[in-house]
């Protein structure tokens, strides 16, 4: 069964590209992490990389499993950050850690990184450890270089479907490795109509109206597009309000075929792949 993730991304800076509240406040945060609790959400992903969203994640960090991300590029490094890691969180352990920029890496530097982050989880620092991926080479390297590779979290949405038919995944997910799906709403743009100039692209308001011409909403189609990935184990979320969980949960728990073609399918990665959009449209550059 496919479950659902909480992101905390907003929790320390204002990320998506369509979140007009920023980085959120005490209040927001309580409401939202309470939300999810009673939903029955039972893991959230958080990172290093998103400002104070770790340290903002201490109160309710025994409520729910803790996966974080690190980056890799200083292998010697990720001992620490994990320490760190934990400290902020107040946890003896981590539910899972992943390496961050993985992209990035040359292999030589992506094996030590690999090899260092298997070494905190036979310490019991970490439950799980893998890698956040772009791109099936990069998901390649990580299955030859991780002796076991326990997670890996890839974009999948109703407009990205470059690894929707991927074997590896397939073959990962057979063996047990969890897969978390990222970026499900594009930082919202699949969400529902905005005013920010991606929302305006062709491809984004071809999927508005192919929603709108079904008879359901943008968040139930898309939902039921990446929950039916034969590999997806998770589905990471992130919202800027108690109130658009809610709006989520209601679209998760909504019964909607799959019915969107092939042709909503985008190549422009431009849209499709948020590191092209700049700091300008991104407030965070690794997404949740």
């Amino acid at each position: 069964m496919t479950e659902l993730v909480l992101g905390t991304a907003q929790w320390g800076a204002g990320y998506g590209v369509t979140n007009l509240i920023g980085r959120l406040g005490d209040a927001q945060i309580d409401a939202i992490a309470a939300v999810a609790q009673e939903a029955g959400i039972a893991a959230v992903d958080t990172a290093a990389g998103y400002g104070d969203a770790q340290r903002r994640l201490r109160p309710w960090s025994h409520a729910f499993a803790v996966r974080t991300k690190l980056s890799g590029a200083e292998p010697t490094e990720l001992a620490s950050g994990v320490d760190e890691a934990l400290a902020e969180l107040d946890l003896a352990r981590l539910d899972g850690c992943l390496i961050h920029d993985w992209d990035a890496l040359d292999p030589r530097t992506a094996t030590t990184a690999a090899g260092e982050l298997e070494r905190l989880r036979d310490r019991g620092l970490s439950r799980c450890v893998g890698v956040s991926v772009y791109d099936e080479a990069a998901l390649g390297l990580a299955r030859d270089a991780f002796e076991h590779l326990d997670m890996v979290q890839v974009p999948a949405n109703a407009l990205d479907r470059r690894l929707d038919g991927s074997s590896l995944l397939g073959a990962l997910a057979d063996s047990g490795t969890i897969i978390q799906v990222r970026s499900a709403f594009l930082q919202g743009l699949l969400a529902g109509p905005s005013d920010v100039a991606l929302g305006q692209h062709p491809h984004v308001l071809r999927f508005l109206a192919a929603a709108s011409d079904s008879g359901h909403s943008p968040l139930a189609m898309t939902l039921a597009h990446v929950r039916a990935l034969p590999w997806a184990s998770e589905i990471v979320i992130g919202v800027a309000s108690a109130d658009e969980l809610t709006q989520i949960l209601s679209a998760w728990s909504a019964t909607v075929p799959v019915l969107l073609s092939d042709d909503l399918a985008s190549d422009d990665l431009s849209l499709i792949d948020p590191r092209t959009w700049g700091s300008a449209t991104a407030s965070v550059r690794m997404g949740p």
